[in-house]
């Protein structure tokens, strides 16, 4: 009896034993479970919401975002609209930490590539400028710059109705839509696309980065890292992918009417320095500047006109020459339609002035060419030819008398004509010119 006692005993002390070692054992696992950070479910991106800052991943069909709704292959419709092509440079990459635009830059572009417009300004961000070892962009080149409020309105004119296009769109996106923000600039979504991801979709290259694309593409890539630069290198490239991609682009958001805001501050380009490429100082000075600018006044374009004039004192112009001109015309903010205007306004000044007297000279001729050689222009005076005493006898049909009568024929500038000049051209009078 007392051995069954005993062996009951030592029974239930052995499962009070294992007991109490299996609680303790379980109670460590619980430590040890609530020591480790839970294990987070796997986020997935929904269609209708932009990837969180710091990520680098490119704007998929059906994204959307804080201004725009970005189209592809996903669902949709097709839209028949031209493109607004723009890019930013930054004082770094985090517009939630302070970082700002310092650059921008803005295209109107059709489906074949065709730049119909252009818009660039370097911009005072209120703060340093950041890595100029990445931009290029100095303190002092933006002091004179104006903010992003006060070309707000050049944006919006050029995005109207247009469907914006960006390489690495979501990240130009954070900075577009933190700028308008802070200006206190409500946009509604309207279309965008993402070239970035119609590079991946339609180019085998070994990087998406614009200049390894260009370089598959066979377009220059000469050109210094700016915002206008890389516009026009985009601009060059969508019409390639778009055939790439064989099908039209479609898209779940339609064109929605953006504020209408002023646009009467000047923009101040970014100052770069010119190479001498195979069309010469003019062509690379003209290829520097944004397309369209604010009209200079006439203060600001005679400054040019005076430069210009000592710069071809001597028939030429000369890259320390270029440069200045090229450093006026941004201080001014004088785009390349403007600068031609006024290389054309120049070159008719000295065409008048050879032609006051009626004699052009095979010298003066001469001269005449090299100028607009100089500037870009050289087929500017093809129609002159050099004028000999016998044409104008015959024009005013009496015998030649020497040189006087030569210098008293009148020669217009406008009409080609002799016996009057430009003032007085009858064809002016009846144009009401």
């Amino acid at each position: 009896m007392t051995g069954l006692v005993t062996g009951i005993l030592l029974a239930v002390g052995a499962g009070l034993l294992l007991a109490l070692a299996l609680s303790l054992r379980g109670g460590a696992s619980s430590r040890a479970a609530a020591a480790r950070p839970p294990v987070p479910e796997p986020r997935r991106i929904s269609v209708h919401e932009v990837e969180p800052e710091g990520r680098s991943a490119f704007a998929r069909p059906g994204l959307r975002g804080r201004l725009f709704q970005y189209g592809g292959d996903g669902p949709g419709f097709e839209l028949d609209a031209p493109y607004a092509v723009i890019d930013v440079e930054t004082t770094g990459l985090s517009p939630a930490r302070g970082d700002r635009i310092v650059e921008i830059a803005i295209a109107r572009v059709d489906a074949s590539g065709r730049i119909e417009d252009e818009y660039a300004t370097l911009l005072n961000p209120g703060r340093d400028v950041g890595p100029v070892f990445i931009h290029g962009i100095s303190n002092s080149e933006v002091l004179e710059a104006p903010r992003f409020e006060d070309i707000a309105g050049e944006l919006l004119d050029r995005m109207d109705g247009a469907i914006v296009v960006a390489h690495n769109a979501v990240f130009a996106e954070r900075f577009l839509a933190a700028e308008f923000a802070e200006a206190g600039v409500t946009i509604p979504l309207n279309p965008a696309l993402c070239s970035l991801w119609l590079a991946r979709a339609t180019m085998r290259t070994p990087n998406h980065e614009l200049t390894t694309l260009a370089r598959a593409a066979r377009l220059p890539t000469t050109g210094p890292h700016a915002a206008l630069t890389d516009v026009r290198t985009v601009a060059a490239l969508l019409p390639q992918m778009l055939a790439a991609h064989g099908q039209p682009l479609r898209y779940l958001s339609g064109f929605r009417p953006l504020p209408v805001l002023d646009c009467d501050i000047r923009p101040v380009p970014r100052q770069m320095e010119l190479r001498k490429g195979a069309d010469g100082w003019m062509a690379s000075l003209l290829a520097r500047l944004p397309m369209s600018a604010a009209d200079a006044s006439d203060v600001e374009a005679q400054r040019y006109l005076d430069a210009l004039a000592d710069a071809l004192g001597d028939g030429r112009i000369v890259g320390g020459e270029a440069q200045a001109l090229a450093r006026l015309a941004g201080s001014v903010g004088l785009g390349a339609a403007q600068v031609e205007a006024l290389h054309r306004r120049y070159l008719d000044f000295l065409r008048g002035a050879a032609l006051s007297d009626a004699i052009l000279t095979t010298s003066e001729l001469r001269k005449l060419r090299t100028a607009a050689g100089a500037l870009g222009l050289p087929s500017f005076f093809d129609e002159l030819q050099p004028t000999s005493p016998q044409t104008v006898a015959a024009a005013l049909g009496r015998p030649p008398v020497g040189a006087a009568v030569v210098r008293e024929t009148l020669f217009c500038a406008h009409c080609r004509r002799g016996g009057h000049q430009r003032q007085a051209c009858p064809e002016l009078a009846l144009a009401g010119g």
